[in-house]
């Protein structure tokens, strides 16, 4: 079983992007990864030894440790390792046990009930149902408004029936009733006290309590964050007695502190060090078949993009398959939709949008973009066809791919202005749908559920741009109420085929990820679930450890 709560890379931001997060686990004898293909081989080690401390790098710091206001991906990093959940998920992708031990869907589907194990936090207290129905209650609630909180708009509520059972009440039947409960867990004993709608400043969002293998020792802005074990779990102990989060935001950087010993995980690790690291010696490279696309999202609020048409044109002027042998040394594909080829309900048959600059350029033609003053850029009522793409700052996928699309775009007369962020800075901007079109990276939740990007009542998740289309809503209700994958999956497809022919952005490509491991670390296994998946099992020999006192 793996930490499926950890996530890498930019919103799928965005996680999940969505995303979704924290169904963990922690059992080393199941098989390993089957969703990582492994670049350099990894010899069998000697018999694990608990201690010592390991360092992996981070493009930045979370915007805070609050699991009910998550929305970025290095939070979901941290909080995964120091929070658990009533269930977890396994590398076949299914639903198994973890705080809970069992549970029981009513007869008539419309509950259901589990059974929690003696569970504590980590300063001693018990963790019961009636922490877990109080956090509930705050996902929920629309004072909080967390980004998840569409996502259990099918849950009514979860009632606590004694201190060791829980039990969600549903509004109808719902497909995947499992995934729907899933949620983080905050402390009962401290939540009751603070105001929801105060959440933003509540001291736990800098100061979570753990549930999980390890617990926040320290937090040092900017720098870094140091984890523990947390001596008080109730599973099986993490090996590592610590690991620090250290706050790299230079991609170079972070490949230098690889090479040099500063760092032990690095991930992604830039294609382009991956030949001089592997020959190194001192780093093992893995590549894993992850659930990330890259895509450039189109601002609805903005009347630029309210025409399909000219949509349509933009996506089928961009050069795909030069960004992916450019941008990703080859390690990729062209997308279709925004459920990548990792998921079950992956449209299959769907064809990516492939470069036509003719057809491009008749559709903006049909929308009433043309030279009129012979200067080589579309004009419409006077207005020229220009637009900002904002884009994360430290990516060079993105900040070397949005000079692609300024020489692919200009062919057909359009002008883009590229605007580069830091990581803060861009979710405040997305957050506000202060931007024009948006170029990120989404790493897809779990379930082939892409609701929170682009369901129209998504706007507190991830529908920054504020896509709507009535079809779409209406396909994902009829896919999420099937309680059968083969009854569900035609609904799924239709969804897929909607979304190519209606665009709420551009979806370009899915790179595969490399990830760069110290040869000091031991029982490593990255998968598509999380490159850090099995977190808790990795430990470093007694002779290969360097901070021996802290």
């Amino acid at each position: 079983m793996i930490r499926s709560g950890t996530t890498w890379g930019l919103p799928g931001l965005l996680l999940g992007m969505f995303l979704l997060l924290a169904c963990c686990g922690r059992d080393s004898a199941h098989e390993a990864s089957k969703g990582t293909q492994e670049v350099q081989g990894v010899g069998p080690g000697t018999e694990p030894v608990a201690g010592g401390t390991a360092v992996i790098a981070l493009y930045a710091e979370p915007d805070g440790l609050n699991s009910l206001l998550k929305t970025s991906i290095v939070a979901g990093i941290v909080l995964a390792e120091i929070g658990d959940t009533l269930t977890e998920m396994g590398e076949d992708l299914t639903m198994g046990p973890s705080i809970a031990s069992s549970w029981q869907l009513a007869p008539d589907s419309l509950s259901i009930a589990y059974q929690l194990r003696p569970w504590v936090w980590e300063d001693g207290q018990s963790l019961t149902a009636y922490d877990v129905a109080a956090s509930f209650s705050l996902f929920k609630d629309e004072r909080v408004a967390s980004p998840l909180r569409g996502f259990f708009s099918q849950v009514l509520r979860a009632v606590p029936l004694d201190s060791a059972t829980i039990r969600y009440e549903f509004e109808r039947p719902i497909g995947s009733p499992l995934v729907r409960t899933t949620h983080a867990i905050l402390p009962a004993h401290l939540i009751t006290r603070l105001d929801p709608g105060q959440v933003r400043t509540w001291p736990l969002n800098s100061k979570p309590l753990s549930s999980g293998p390890f617990r926040l020792e320290r937090w040092d802005r900017k720098r870094q964050l140091t984890l523990v074990a947390n001596d008080n779990y109730p599973g099986v102990h993490a090996r590592l007695e610590r690991v620090i989060l250290r706050v790299i935001p230079e991609e170079s950087a972070r490949v230098i502190a690889l090479e040099t010993g500063e760092v032990d995980f690095l991930c992604p690790l830039p294609r382009t060090a991956a030949r001089r690291l592997k020959s190194s010696g001192k780093v093992r490279v893995e590549m894993v078949h992850g659930r990330i696309f890259y895509y450039l999202v189109w601002n609805f609020q903005r009347t630029l993009f309210s025409d399909l048409r000219v949509r349509k044109a933009l996506s089928l002027a961009l050069d795909r398959e030069r960004m992916i042998e450019t941008l990703l040394l080859g390690y990729g594909m062209p997308a279709n939709s925004p459920i990548p080829p990792v998921m079950w309900n992956h449209h299959e048959g769907l064809a990516p949008d492939r470069r036509d600059l003719g057809l491009a350029r008749r559709l903006l033609a049909e929308a009433g973009w043309r030279d009129e003053d012979g200067d080589g850029i579309l004009e419409k009522d006077g207005r020229p066809f220009r637009f900002e793409i904002l884009l994360r700052h430290g990516d060079p996928v993105r900040e070397d791919g949005v000079m692609i699309m300024r020489e692919n775009l200009l062919e057909v007369g359009v002008v883009i202005e590229p605007r580069t962020m830091e990581h803060a800075g861009c979710l405040a901007k997305l957050r506000g749908s202060d931007f024009e079109a948006y170029f990120g990276q989404f790493n897809a939740n779990l379930f082939g559920d892409p609701s929170g990007l682009i369901r129209s009542t998504a706007h507190d998740e991830f529908n920054f741009g504020g896509y709507a289309n009535q079809q779409v809503d209406a396909l994902l209700d009829q896919a999420l109420a099937q309680t059968d994958r083969e009854e569900a999956l035609p609904y799924w497809l239709r969804l897929q085929e909607v979304l190519h022919e209606d665009p709420p952005a551009a979806i370009l490509f899915y790179p595969e990820t490399l990830v760069g491991i110290s040869d000091r670390l031991q029982d490593v296994r990255p998968h598509l679930l999380s490159p850090l998946n099995n977190l808790a099992e990795w430990w470093i020999k007694p002779a290969d450890r360097r901070y021996l006192s802290h």
